[in-house]
């Protein structure tokens, strides 16, 4: 084996090389381990900070749905929160045709808090905004989206009610465009809010006196159908074992139970009801038919006080409210006359239109026609001649809504006691038709 001689001096360098290699070897091994160590605990740290923060997510969710259920159980439930804003389209069931009119309550309702608003210094275009968003009315909610967005484009209100005939009749497009014209907005939406509340509260009033006589009949009705059905089928079979003629009252009331339970009544009877209902249809439409009846109304005792002031107070508001906006007074009497229902009204008021423009006085007319007051002839007179028509009107009008009043609780309390007389009658009719057999029998066996 051949050692060769190496010097010490390079020895040493030799070692000392080594050495270093050595430890840098040792080093990049240490710092790898320690690399693979801390990213091994930096994700299970990670993991370990992942579930507990769930933890603490799901102990914080617990804990705050504990208390709110603390706090409703002392305090009360809170109402649920308020739902985005929704795109406001025509409704579904009024696509393709035209709008549903309102409840006249509704639009006065409406048409007041727009007049306040406008009336405290909003703006027009919010105004209609807030009523859009708060009234609870689908076409008015609609319409009222519709005028604000039109009024943004640059049109004017009485426009964009043009278009909209079904909702809003001509007296009110009339009034919002005389106060368009003069400024007088707020004025005239709350003149037109009074009128349409004091409409509905005479169409309320009528109606509420034609129900009850009306529920009563029908009540009635079904209760005699129900006795023919039922009852009297009962009460023959009683009497068939005996050998005495039925008396003619109750062979009526037989024959007609006999009838009500056979299918040939019914395949003539609702052909029959059909004749009549379209009979009915056609006649409603004929103007002589029309004519005749707005005239027995009017000469009838028991609804000619009723119908009569009525119309006066229908057409002494609207006659005020559009005088006292500045729409002239031959505009205001041709929208006057279409508020007005009765045909014998309708006429006078024509009249009145063509003297007017001959150049006569409007109590001319009145004076010649019977079915208008006396009093409503002076009052117009002395409001012409001092030149204060439009307060002489208003007070007319004031007057005969309170008539109106008096005379649809004057009508029920007649009602009453015709109701309970002709459903005396008809109970008197069955009672005396289902025991006079019994009496016949008696006779026999005495």
């Amino acid at each position: 084996m051949n050692y060769k001689y190496i010097p010490n001096s390079k020895l040493r360098v030799m070692m000392e090389s080594a050495r270093r290699s050595r430890r840098f070897v040792s080093v990049e091994s240490d710092k790898k381990s320690i690399a693979i160590n801390s990213n091994r605990m930096r994700v299970k740290n990670k993991r370990i900070r992942k579930q507990y923060k769930k933890r603490v997510i799901s102990l914080q969710t617990y804990i705050d749905k504990t208390a709110k259920e603390i706090k409703e159980k002392k305090v009360g439930k809170m109402p649920p929160k308020r739902r985005p804003k929704s795109e406001l389209r025509k409704p579904r069931s009024m696509v393709g045709r035209r709008l549903k009119p309102p409840p006249t309550k509704d639009l006065a309702v409406a048409t007041k808090q727009l007049s306040s608003m406008i009336r405290t210094g909003l703006p027009l275009l919010e105004a209609l905004n807030i009523i859009s968003e708060t009234s609870e009315n689908t076409t008015i909610k609609f319409v009222f989206k519709e005028v604000a967005s039109g009024i943004s484009k640059g049109a004017t209100m009485s426009d964009i009610l043009d278009k909209y005939k079904e909702v809003f009749d001509e007296m009110y497009r009339a009034l919002v465009s005389a106060g368009e014209i003069a400024g007088l907005l707020p004025d005239t939406l709350d003149r037109e809010a009074q009128l349409l509340e004091s409409l509905s509260k005479i169409k309320a009033q009528i109606k509420s006196a034609m129900t009850y006589p009306i529920a009563i009949f029908v009540l009635t009705m079904i209760v005699v159908v129900l006795m023919l059905i039922f009852v009297i089928p009962i009460f023959v079979g009683i009497y068939a074992n005996s050998s005495a003629p039925l008396p003619a009252i109750t062979q009526i009331l037989v024959d007609a139970s006999n009838q009500l339970k056979t299918k040939t009544f019914y395949y003539k009877a609702v052909p029959t009801c059909l004749a009549i209902w379209m009979s009915y249809k056609y006649l409603s439409k004929r103007s002589i038919v029309l004519w005749w009846y707005d005239r027995t109304l009017i000469f009838l005792p028991i609804t000619k006080d009723l119908v009569t002031k009525s119309c006066l107070a229908n057409f002494s508001r609207t006659l005020s409210s559009l005088n006292t906006a500045g729409v002239p007074l031959l505009e205001s009497l041709e929208i006057s006359k279409r508020t007005i229902t009765n045909r014998v009204f309708k006429r006078i008021i024509e009249k009145m239109y063509k003297d007017i423009q001959v150049g006569n006085p409007i109590y001319r007319v009145l004076e010649q026609e019977e079915v208008v007051p006396i009093m409503f002839t002076s009052m117009f007179r002395i409001g012409e001649e001092t030149g204060e028509l439009s307060q002489m009107i208003t007070k007319l009008a004031d007057f005969y809504e309170d008539e109106v009043s008096a005379s649809v609780k004057a009508l029920t309390s007649i009602m009453e006691p015709l109701l309970i007389i002709f459903v005396a009658i008809i109970v008197c009719f069955m009672l005396v038709a289902m025991y006079l057999p019994m009496f016949s029998m008696m006779s026999i066996v005495d």
